[in-house]
């Protein structure tokens, strides 16, 4: 008998905790509905201010990704134009022998801020000068011999070693002096700002309008707090539990997330289909 009296109350336990359970779970669906439901309700109750939100909160993402969109291209540009500026022609003497040109080679390619070095000899720099688009072919037959440098087109790793680089060649009596590199320090130094400019441009856009983003959203829900006050007074007067308040104000919070949400996918919606 003591096992059965023993059994029976532990099924009746179990049987107590899956029904506290199940009202735990059925009041905290409750709650979840009547904030969303009210959400909705407010929505509709406050048109204007509801549909003001969400243009306004869809005109600000949309700039963003604009925006997002604009940088990005911007990066690439920048990003090509120091591919292509990251490279420098060392003019050789016309006294350089292949050997030596080679050896300085290798002695350019054992720098480690050095990615790679091509060496360029005459008929190939002539080569390239023909394949200018604005050059007239005649100019050329009056040439007689090919006054055009062998060269060295080095690369480096970090624009902004290249002034370092451009230093160094200089002083080898294997170059050139007249001129000894095709370096233009000022496009360098343009490019490098650029880049740097458009960085710090682009993070303060992005930040400043996520923010506004954000305090609107905000706002928004503030509004809607002002716009029902005199109805959570009415509530506290006719002794609505603390509870309760707790759920209109989940569901003011909700009537702000659900402003959001539309104002975002509208935004959004554009570069989801790109």
């Amino acid at each position: 008998m003591s096992c059965g009296g023993g059994w029976s109350r532990s099924k009746a336990v179990r049987l107590s905790e899956t029904k506290m359970r199940e009202g735990i779970m059925h009041r905290l669906w409750n709650r979840v509905d009547f904030a969303f439901g009210s959400a909705w309700q407010n929505f509709w109750r406050n048109a204007a201010v509801s549909i003001a939100s969400v243009l306004i909160v869809w005109v600000v993402l949309l700039a963003l990704g604009s925006l997002l969109l604009v940088l990005h291209s911007l990066d690439r540009i920048v990003a090509l134009e120091k591919t292509k500026a990251s490279a420098i022609s060392v003019y050789l003497a016309d006294t350089t022998p292949l050997s030596s040109a080679m050896d300085f080679k290798l002695h350019l390619e054992a720098d480690p801020r050095v990615s790679n070095v091509t060496y360029v000899s005459k008929d190939q720099a002539m080569a390239r000068f023909r394949d200018l688009p604005a050059l007239d072919p005649s100019v050329i037959d009056t040439l007689g011999t090919n006054p055009l440098p062998a060269s060295l087109d080095v690369t480096v790793k970090d624009i902004r070693d290249l002034g370092a680089i451009d230093q160094e060649v200089r002083n080898s009596p294997l170059v050139d002096k007249s001129p000894a590199t095709n370096y233009e320090p000022n496009v360098i130094d343009k490019i490098i700002l650029l880049a740097r400019v458009a960085g710090i441009a682009g993070l303060a856009l992005i930040v400043g309008l996520t923010g506004l983003s954000v305090f609107i959203i905000m706002l928004t829900i503030r509004t809607a707090i002002y716009l029902r006050r005199k109805e959570i007074e009415v509530m506290k007067l006719v002794g609505a539990t603390d509870w309760y308040l707790r759920v209109v104000l989940a569901a003011m919070l909700a009537f702000g997330l659900l402003l959001g949400s539309v104002g975002s996918y509208l935004g959004v919606r554009r570069f989801l289909k790109q």
